[in-house]
Protein backbone atom coordinates (compact mmCIF):
# COMPACT_ATOMS: atom_id res chain seq x y z
CA UNK A 1 0.00 0.00 0.00
CA UNK A 2 1.66 3.38 -1.09
CA UNK A 3 1.39 6.73 0.84
CA UNK A 4 0.68 9.89 -0.60
CA UNK A 5 2.75 13.23 -1.07
CA UNK A 6 0.49 14.66 1.85
CA UNK A 7 2.01 11.30 4.45
CA UNK A 8 5.09 13.57 4.12
CA UNK A 9 4.54 16.75 5.18
CA UNK A 10 3.29 15.81 8.28
CA UNK A 11 5.64 15.02 11.49
CA UNK A 12 6.16 11.13 13.01
CA UNK A 13 3.78 10.39 15.08
CA UNK A 14 1.11 13.40 14.44
CA UNK A 15 -2.34 12.87 13.21
CA UNK A 16 -3.48 13.77 9.38
CA UNK A 17 -5.63 16.29 9.58
CA UNK A 18 -9.03 15.68 8.70
CA UNK A 19 -9.14 16.92 5.09
CA UNK A 20 -5.95 14.97 4.32
CA UNK A 21 -7.14 11.83 6.04
CA UNK A 22 -10.08 11.96 3.99
CA UNK A 23 -8.52 12.24 0.60
CA UNK A 24 -6.14 9.62 1.94
CA UNK A 25 -8.74 6.97 2.15
CA UNK A 26 -10.31 8.03 -0.78
CA UNK A 27 -6.95 7.19 -2.64
CA UNK A 28 -6.93 4.35 -1.07
CA UNK A 29 -10.78 3.24 -2.46
CA UNK A 30 -9.39 0.27 -4.65
CA UNK A 31 -8.03 -1.47 -1.35
CA UNK A 32 -11.52 -1.42 0.01
CA UNK A 33 -13.28 -3.30 -2.67
CA UNK A 34 -10.28 -5.40 -4.02
CA UNK A 35 -9.45 -6.93 -0.61
CA UNK A 36 -12.82 -7.99 0.26
CA UNK A 37 -13.11 -9.57 -3.26
CA UNK A 38 -10.36 -11.97 -2.89
CA UNK A 39 -11.51 -12.47 0.35
CA UNK A 40 -15.07 -13.98 -0.38
CA UNK A 41 -13.87 -15.59 -3.72
CA UNK A 42 -11.67 -18.12 -0.91
CA UNK A 43 -13.57 -17.97 1.61
CA UNK A 44 -15.32 -21.44 0.16
CA UNK A 45 -12.75 -22.35 -1.91
CA UNK A 46 -11.91 -25.86 -0.23
CA UNK A 47 -15.97 -26.91 -0.42
CA UNK A 48 -17.64 -28.76 -3.18
CA UNK A 49 -20.26 -26.24 -3.82
CA UNK A 50 -18.31 -22.99 -3.57
CA UNK A 51 -19.37 -19.86 -3.58
CA UNK A 52 -23.21 -21.42 -3.80
CA UNK A 53 -22.70 -21.51 0.06
CA UNK A 54 -23.77 -17.76 -0.09
CA UNK A 55 -27.23 -18.50 -1.01
CA UNK A 56 -27.50 -21.51 0.41
CA UNK A 57 -26.47 -20.38 4.10
CA UNK A 58 -29.29 -17.75 4.37
CA UNK A 59 -31.71 -20.12 3.25
CA UNK A 60 -31.02 -22.96 5.45
CA UNK A 61 -31.11 -20.16 8.19
CA UNK A 62 -34.25 -19.16 6.71
CA UNK A 63 -35.97 -22.92 6.70
CA UNK A 64 -34.66 -23.80 10.27
CA UNK A 65 -36.31 -20.77 11.71
CA UNK A 66 -39.48 -21.19 10.05
CA UNK A 67 -39.77 -24.80 10.97
CA UNK A 68 -38.98 -23.79 14.78
CA UNK A 69 -40.63 -20.53 15.00
CA UNK A 70 -43.33 -20.62 12.41
CA UNK A 71 -44.55 -24.13 12.55
CA UNK A 72 -43.65 -25.63 15.61
CA UNK A 73 -44.13 -22.39 18.34
CA UNK A 74 -46.56 -21.03 15.98
CA UNK A 75 -45.49 -17.24 16.26
CA UNK A 76 -46.84 -16.24 12.69
CA UNK A 77 -49.78 -14.88 14.54
CA UNK A 78 -50.99 -11.54 12.67
CA UNK A 79 -48.51 -12.34 9.88
CA UNK A 80 -50.25 -12.91 6.12
CA UNK A 81 -46.73 -14.40 4.29
CA UNK A 82 -44.79 -15.36 7.08
CA UNK A 83 -42.23 -16.75 5.25
CA UNK A 84 -41.24 -13.85 3.50
CA UNK A 85 -41.40 -11.65 6.79
CA UNK A 86 -39.03 -13.79 8.45
CA UNK A 87 -36.73 -13.96 5.54
CA UNK A 88 -36.49 -10.68 5.24
CA UNK A 89 -35.88 -10.14 9.25
CA UNK A 90 -33.12 -12.84 9.15
CA UNK A 91 -31.61 -11.68 6.28
CA UNK A 92 -31.62 -8.11 7.19
CA UNK A 93 -30.58 -8.41 10.49
CA UNK A 94 -27.70 -11.27 9.56
CA UNK A 95 -25.84 -8.31 7.78
CA UNK A 96 -26.02 -6.09 10.15
CA UNK A 97 -24.71 -8.38 12.69
CA UNK A 98 -22.31 -9.82 10.78
CA UNK A 99 -20.83 -6.12 9.20
CA UNK A 100 -20.83 -5.11 13.06
CA UNK A 101 -18.59 -7.93 14.06
CA UNK A 102 -16.13 -8.16 10.95
CA UNK A 103 -15.77 -4.13 11.57
CA UNK A 104 -14.92 -5.15 15.66
CA UNK A 105 -12.56 -7.34 14.68
CA UNK A 106 -10.77 -5.55 11.80
CA UNK A 107 -7.89 -3.75 13.82
CA UNK A 108 -6.82 -6.84 16.11
CA UNK A 109 -7.02 -8.89 12.56
CA UNK A 110 -4.58 -6.86 11.07
CA UNK A 111 -1.92 -6.13 13.54
CA UNK A 112 0.99 -7.01 11.40
CA UNK A 113 -0.57 -4.74 8.21
CA UNK A 114 -0.71 -2.06 10.84
CA UNK A 115 2.78 -2.24 12.33
CA UNK A 116 4.46 -2.62 8.44
CA UNK A 117 2.82 -0.09 7.03
CA UNK A 118 1.70 3.74 6.87
CA UNK A 119 -2.12 4.07 5.89
CA UNK A 120 -5.66 5.74 7.46
CA UNK A 121 -6.55 2.54 10.21
CA UNK A 122 -10.07 3.14 9.07
CA UNK A 123 -9.69 1.88 5.96
CA UNK A 124 -9.72 -1.49 7.09
CA UNK A 125 -13.58 -1.19 9.07
CA UNK A 126 -14.60 0.25 5.60
CA UNK A 127 -13.14 -2.98 4.00
CA UNK A 128 -15.24 -5.04 6.27
CA UNK A 129 -18.38 -3.38 5.63
CA UNK A 130 -17.71 -4.04 1.60
CA UNK A 131 -16.94 -7.24 1.84
CA UNK A 132 -20.19 -7.89 3.66
CA UNK A 133 -22.00 -5.76 1.63
CA UNK A 134 -21.05 -7.62 -1.42
CA UNK A 135 -21.83 -10.97 0.19
CA UNK A 136 -25.58 -9.42 0.92
CA UNK A 137 -26.24 -8.68 -2.40
CA UNK A 138 -27.33 -12.40 -2.76
CA UNK A 139 -29.16 -12.55 0.19
CA UNK A 140 -30.79 -8.97 -1.31
CA UNK A 141 -31.88 -11.30 -4.46
CA UNK A 142 -33.28 -13.65 -2.36
CA UNK A 143 -35.48 -11.83 -0.70
CA UNK A 144 -36.98 -9.88 -3.86
CA UNK A 145 -37.09 -13.46 -5.78
CA UNK A 146 -39.42 -15.09 -2.50
CA UNK A 147 -41.83 -11.79 -2.23
CA UNK A 148 -42.39 -12.53 -5.99
CA UNK A 149 -42.78 -16.07 -5.34
CA UNK A 150 -45.09 -15.12 -2.47
CA UNK A 151 -47.33 -13.13 -4.32
CA UNK A 152 -46.60 -9.67 -2.81
CA UNK A 153 -47.17 -7.64 -5.89
CA UNK A 154 -44.19 -5.17 -7.12
CA UNK A 155 -44.44 -1.38 -6.30
CA UNK A 156 -42.56 1.84 -5.98
CA UNK A 157 -41.82 0.84 -2.28
CA UNK A 158 -39.36 -1.37 -3.87
CA UNK A 159 -36.90 1.27 -4.92
CA UNK A 160 -36.54 2.30 -1.22
CA UNK A 161 -33.99 -0.44 -0.76
CA UNK A 162 -31.77 1.40 -2.73
CA UNK A 163 -31.73 3.69 -0.45
CA UNK A 164 -32.27 1.35 3.02
CA UNK A 165 -29.25 -0.94 2.27
CA UNK A 166 -26.62 1.75 1.81
CA UNK A 167 -28.06 3.41 4.99
CA UNK A 168 -28.02 -0.54 6.47
CA UNK A 169 -24.33 -0.17 5.74
CA UNK A 170 -23.14 2.95 6.79
CA UNK A 171 -24.81 2.31 10.40
CA UNK A 172 -22.99 -0.73 10.67
CA UNK A 173 -19.90 1.09 9.67
CA UNK A 174 -20.14 3.36 12.52
CA UNK A 175 -21.00 0.92 14.94
CA UNK A 176 -17.75 -0.87 13.61
CA UNK A 177 -15.83 2.59 14.07
CA UNK A 178 -16.90 2.30 18.37
CA UNK A 179 -16.24 -1.34 18.19
CA UNK A 180 -12.93 -1.45 16.39
CA UNK A 181 -11.41 0.78 18.58
CA UNK A 182 -12.65 -1.10 22.23
CA UNK A 183 -11.84 -4.21 20.71
CA UNK A 184 -8.31 -2.92 19.99
CA UNK A 185 -7.97 -2.10 23.61
CA UNK A 186 -9.85 -5.03 25.39
CA UNK A 187 -10.37 -7.78 23.73
CA UNK A 188 -13.20 -9.57 24.98
CA UNK A 189 -15.15 -7.21 23.95
CA UNK A 190 -15.01 -9.88 20.84
CA UNK A 191 -16.40 -12.57 23.37
CA UNK A 192 -19.39 -10.62 24.50
CA UNK A 193 -20.77 -9.47 20.69
CA UNK A 194 -22.35 -12.98 20.34
CA UNK A 195 -24.72 -12.50 23.54
CA UNK A 196 -25.34 -8.74 22.97
CA UNK A 197 -26.43 -9.84 19.23
CA UNK A 198 -28.57 -12.79 20.66
CA UNK A 199 -30.15 -10.56 22.93
CA UNK A 200 -30.65 -7.83 20.11
CA UNK A 201 -32.12 -10.77 17.99
CA UNK A 202 -34.97 -11.72 20.03
CA UNK A 203 -35.37 -8.09 21.03
CA UNK A 204 -36.12 -6.39 17.32
CA UNK A 205 -38.78 -8.71 16.05
CA UNK A 206 -37.19 -10.79 13.94
CA UNK A 207 -39.06 -13.97 14.28
CA UNK A 208 -42.38 -12.31 15.65
CA UNK A 209 -44.59 -8.99 14.74
CA UNK A 210 -42.99 -6.89 17.49
CA UNK A 211 -46.30 -4.50 17.39
CA UNK A 212 -48.41 -7.08 17.28
CA UNK A 213 -47.12 -8.38 20.57
CA UNK A 214 -47.57 -5.88 22.37
CA UNK A 215 -50.87 -5.10 21.62
CA UNK A 216 -51.65 -8.51 22.31
CA UNK A 217 -50.47 -8.19 26.14
CA UNK A 218 -51.48 -5.15 26.97
CA UNK A 219 -48.55 -3.11 25.95
CA UNK A 220 -50.26 -1.07 23.08
CA UNK A 221 -48.93 2.32 24.48
CA UNK A 222 -45.45 1.08 24.06
CA UNK A 223 -45.04 0.76 20.38
CA UNK A 224 -43.64 4.01 19.93
CA UNK A 225 -40.62 2.90 21.61
CA UNK A 226 -40.13 0.35 19.11
CA UNK A 227 -38.47 3.39 17.12
CA UNK A 228 -35.55 3.48 19.48
CA UNK A 229 -34.29 0.07 18.46
CA UNK A 230 -32.18 0.72 15.09
CA UNK A 231 -32.20 -3.56 14.51
CA UNK A 232 -35.92 -3.30 14.43
CA UNK A 233 -36.23 0.21 12.40
CA UNK A 234 -33.80 -1.40 9.49
CA UNK A 235 -35.82 -5.20 9.28
CA UNK A 236 -39.22 -3.22 9.48
CA UNK A 237 -38.37 -0.84 6.28
CA UNK A 238 -37.00 -3.43 4.47
CA UNK A 239 -40.10 -5.42 5.06
CA UNK A 240 -42.46 -2.72 4.32
CA UNK A 241 -40.57 -2.30 0.96
CA UNK A 242 -41.41 -5.74 -0.05
CA UNK A 243 -44.21 -6.37 1.87
CA UNK A 244 -47.62 -4.74 0.96
CA UNK A 245 -49.34 -7.62 3.08
CA UNK A 246 -47.29 -6.29 5.99
CA UNK A 247 -48.74 -2.95 7.47
CA UNK A 248 -46.30 -1.53 10.29
CA UNK A 249 -48.54 0.29 13.08
CA UNK A 250 -49.09 3.75 11.99
CA UNK A 251 -47.63 4.98 15.17
CA UNK A 252 -44.31 3.47 14.49
CA UNK A 253 -44.41 3.90 10.81
CA UNK A 254 -43.84 7.76 10.47
CA UNK A 255 -40.63 7.23 12.25
CA UNK A 256 -39.13 4.42 10.66
CA UNK A 257 -37.42 6.81 8.24
CA UNK A 258 -36.32 9.84 10.38
CA UNK A 259 -35.09 7.24 13.26
CA UNK A 260 -33.29 5.03 10.21
CA UNK A 261 -31.54 8.27 8.78
CA UNK A 262 -30.73 10.11 12.82
CA UNK A 263 -28.95 6.74 13.64
CA UNK A 264 -26.73 6.70 10.88
CA UNK A 265 -25.88 10.21 10.68
CA UNK A 266 -24.90 10.10 14.53
CA UNK A 267 -23.38 6.61 14.54
CA UNK A 268 -20.91 7.75 11.78
CA UNK A 269 -19.79 10.96 12.68
CA UNK A 270 -19.53 9.60 16.57
CA UNK A 271 -17.91 6.39 15.61
CA UNK A 272 -15.50 8.05 12.73
CA UNK A 273 -14.42 10.69 15.80
CA UNK A 274 -13.91 8.19 18.16
CA UNK A 275 -12.20 5.35 16.12
CA UNK A 276 -9.86 8.28 14.55
CA UNK A 277 -8.69 9.24 17.87
CA UNK A 278 -6.80 6.42 18.82
CA UNK A 279 -5.46 6.22 15.20
CA UNK A 280 -1.50 6.20 16.55
CA UNK A 281 -2.15 3.56 19.02
CA UNK A 282 -3.74 0.94 16.78
CA UNK A 283 -1.51 -2.09 16.20
CA UNK A 284 1.13 -1.27 19.29
CA UNK A 285 -0.42 -4.07 21.60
Amino acid sequence: MTTTGYDDLIPLGRALPLRVYLRSLWERRQFAVSVPLGELRSQHMNTVLGNVWYLLNPMLQVGVYFLVFGVLLGTNRGITNFITFLAIGVFSYGYLQRSIVSCASSIVSNEGLIRSLSFPRAILPIASVVRESIAFSSSVALMVGLSVLTGEPLTVEWLSLLLLVPLMATFALGVGFVLARLTDRLHDVRNLLPFVFRIAFYLSGIIYAFDVVLAARGYGHMIELLALNPFFVFATLARHALMSTYAVDPRVAPWLWPAAVAYTGVFLIAGFVFFRAAEQRYGRG
